[in-house]
């Protein structure tokens, strides 16, 4: 899978745990953006947590529409995804300035 956009969009609490939250879009023609959540490890370093599809329309999911599941929890089958640049979630971290983002939100949050 290859990244064309990742960015951080903003700074959310999973379970209890500060993460930040990147935008990834793939290359993959008609596949949903993702939504990779990162948090500090107990190591110091950064670890992914979730990855969720988002595949949020505002024509149809504006209000509750039990036919479309807009985000979709997708963390098992992009865990053990790993290609010549690592893990996913290392692919991620690697594109632009997104490793130093998610250490920037993440030192921010108390």
């Amino acid at each position: 899978m290859d990244i064309v956009h990742a960015e951080v969009r903003r700074t959310t609490n999973l379970d209890g745990r500060p993460c930040a939250e990147v935008e990834v879009v793939t290359g993959d023609a008609g596949a949903a953006n993702l939504l990779v959540y990162f948090a500090e490890a107990p190591d110091g370093g950064i670890e992914m947590v979730r990855v969720t599809e988002n595949d949020a329309d505002r024509e149809i999911d504006w209000y509750d529409n039990p036919l479309h599941q807009a985000a979709v929890d997708r963390t098992d089958a992009f865990m053990n995804v790993a290609r010549d640049g690592g893990s996913f979630g290392e692919q991620v971290l690697q594109f632009g300035s997104v490793r130093e983002d998610v250490r920037r939100v993440l030192g921010s949050v108390e």
